[in-house]
């Protein structure tokens, strides 16, 4: 197979400071809600618990938290604005999607097609199938006897799976992340491993030893790989890409 990786590059993606860019966006979609008295943006896009949170503690109603905050100006519109603006660091689905999509503008160059799912296509059950939303339905299938949804469909060249995260930065939520692909490259190693299929554990994040980890805790499982997105792209050019695909 010509090997042509020389020609077709991967493409990086910076997701912290794509976080931190989102994040200012957030709070400044927030603040013009506030300042436009647009309360139906400003619903849809803070967290409605710390609003709850933040009522209670100053003894104050919606309306007069608004009108106190644009009375009082820039500096007060803006710090309730952080307050309670949406943390980019927990739109996790958002840093997916940004991952699946920049890996199938390669794979499609290869052959192969990344689908994105949504959170309730597909999912591993704890005793080994895969089923749908339609399916947990008909056959009464409690969430909790399911694994975390699968995040990418890959068909082509390659048939399988993608889980997907990004994770930057210590703390509880972060280590919970490694643990859930874990499980989930566990059952693939326990249920699928004579499979053709593929499961790619799709991890961005800083947290380099805890990644370095999992990746060689399956190093020799044949049909799992743990790859960030550079370098899930690079196995995708190495293996698959030809002039002819392009």
């Amino acid at each position: 197979m010509q090997n042509s990786s020389m020609k077709l590059i991967p493409t990086t993606l910076n997701f912290k400071n794509m976080r931190r860019l989102r994040q200012r966006r957030n709070v400044q979609t927030v603040y013009n809600s506030i300042k436009n008295n647009d309360m139906v943006s400003f619903h849809n896009n803070i967290n409605s618990k710390e609003l709850s949170r933040t009522i209670e503690d100053i003894e104050m109603n919606l309306g007069q938290l608004i009108s106190h905050v644009n009375t009082s100006g820039h500096i007060s519109r803006l710090l309730l604005s952080r307050t309670l603006a949406k943390k980019a660091s927990r739109q996790g689905s958002k840093d997916e999607n940004e991952q699946l999509d920049i890996c199938n503008s390669i794979s499609q160059q290869c052959g192969i097609s990344i689908t994105n799912l949504s959170s309730t296509a597909l999912r591993p059950t704890k005793d080994g199938e895969i089923v749908t939303k339609k399916e947990m339905e008909d056959k009464s299938i409690p969430k909790d006897c399911c694994l975390k949804s699968f995040d990418g469909e890959i068909t082509g060249n390659i048939n399988g799976y993608i889980a997907a995260k990004v994770a930057f930065g210590s703390g509880g939520h972060q280590d919970n992340v490694f643990e859930e692909m874990d499980t989930m490259a566990d059952w693939w190693k326990t249920y699928k491993n004579e499979s053709p299929d593929v499961l790619v554990i799709l991890i961005d994040t800083d947290l380099t030893s805890k990644f370095d980890r999992l990746k060689e805790k399956y190093v020799h499982s044949a049909n799992i790989m743990v790859y960030n997105h550079v370098d899930f792209q690079k196995y995708l050019i190495d293996t698959f890409y030809k002039e002819d695909n392009a």
